[in-house]
């Protein structure tokens, strides 16, 4: 199984640049996901996704609808860390705080990155968007900015004990081996991921949470046909696109997504208030 491949924002160009920034800025976080930096890697792909559906983040549409929806998470919280237990996991109270930034970064950009890969894959079927809405007169602004976040670590910066535990939180996507980023940030401090890690082991089973997880998913799936009406028409994908492997990338953020939202908010609400 090989590694999944991204383009960094540190190695990006032209358009990909320029795409890349726009995504931190509609998205408030200072960063890009490994969804877009992925669609990157194949020729034409993330401009044509980007083109199309950016209209639905610049009229507030997508991003405002998604984040309603994922808010109607319902959880059973995890037991709450006390500050003592989490300075014996290696997390002081600045360190704290950096995690619950992290955890909230990941809740506010999987919802926008279920709604972003909905609207794509609707497209790459064949639907064509409605556009009845007009442009907004301005374009809307998020109204949270994140501060830049600790780095996203790859299996080669991180020790051997910390990579096997990384990768048993690891998914499948199309053959490739993914590793969601709030894990690969959380490994910056190893005794508290691996304490989430164990706290979470149950929670990845847990038929009350994939029922929360598959609702959502099925609310933004609903939610798609809004999206599409605040589109122009768009050009088709680059005809050499692997559709098959784009598609399998998108369905595979449609289930960690729903675990950034639900275990970040969960890790989150265990720190200490």
């Amino acid at each position: 199984m090989s590694a999944f491949t991204e383009l960094s924002e540190a190695d990006a160009t032209g358009r990909i640049a320029e795409i890349y920034a726009e995504i931190r800025h509609f998205y408030g976080v200072p960063y890009v996901s490994s969804l877009q930096r992925h669609l990157a890697t194949i020729p034409g792909m993330l401009e044509w996704a980007w083109d199309a559906v950016r209209p639905a983040f610049a009229n507030g549409l997508l991003p405002e609808r998604a984040w309603g929806l994922a808010a109607e998470v319902d959880l059973q919280p995890l037991p709450k860390l006390s500050p003592a237990a989490l300075r014996v996991l290696g997390v002081d109270a600045e360190a704290q705080e950096t995690i619950r930034t992290v955890c909230r970064s990941f809740e506010t950009v999987a919802p926008l990155n279920m709604a972003l890969g909905g609207a794509v894959r609707a497209l790459l079927h064949g639907t064509d968007p409605s556009g009845t809405r007009l442009p907004p007169a301005s374009e809307w602004q998020p109204q949270h900015r994140f501060p830049n976040p600790p780095e996203t670590l790859g299996l080669d910066a991180v020790s051997t004990d910390i990579r096997d535990l990384l990768l048993q939180l690891a998914t499948d996507m199309d053959g490739e081996t993914f590793i969601p980023g709030l894990y690969r940030q959380l490994a910056h401090w190893p005794a508290y991921l691996a304490h989430a890690a164990t706290q979470l082991g149950p929670v990845f089973i847990d038929p009350a949470v994939t029922a929360e997880c598959h609702d959502l998913r099925r609310r933004i799936a609903t939610a798609v046909p809004e999206f599409l009406a605040v589109l122009p028409p768009a050009p088709p994908p680059p005809p050499d696109a692997p559709t098959e492997h784009i598609l399998a990338a998108i369905e595979t953020y449609q289930g960690t997504s729903p675990q950034m939202i639900t275990f970040g908010r969960l890790l989150r609400e265990a720190l200490p208030a």
